[in-house]
């Protein structure tokens, strides 16, 4: 019985590290996106181009094409939601924007 509350609770501890894990990328990429704005660079290339990067890491880092595209689809549902209703983490830019 003890080894499935610890199992439970390293499970608990590991969605937390993700989740504050989540919080932090989104934070350095708005970072990124905001130094792309400071250095004048073009919006749809300099996009364009983070984005390419990010998918083929996404890719190569997946199990398998599948998984890497079920995680971009989770992601592209989610941001269109926060296009819609912009309630960020404290921890970000509370002016309801993500880039």
């Amino acid at each position: 019985m003890e080894a499935d509350k610890r199992v439970g609770s390293e499970s608990s501890e590991d969605e937390d590290k993700a989740q504050a894990d989540f919080f932090t990328a989104a934070r350095m990429m708005v970072s990124v996106l905001e130094e792309f704005e400071s250095q004048e660079l073009h919006v749809g290339a300099s996009v364009g181009g983070a984005l390419t990067q990010l998918i083929s890491h996404l890719i190569q880092v997946s199990p398998d094409t599948p998984t890497a595209f079920g995680l971009l689809s989770s992601c592209m549902s989610k941001a269109a939601y926060q296009h819609e209703v912009p309630t960020l983490s404290p921890d970000l830019p509370d002016d309801g924007r993500t880039h």
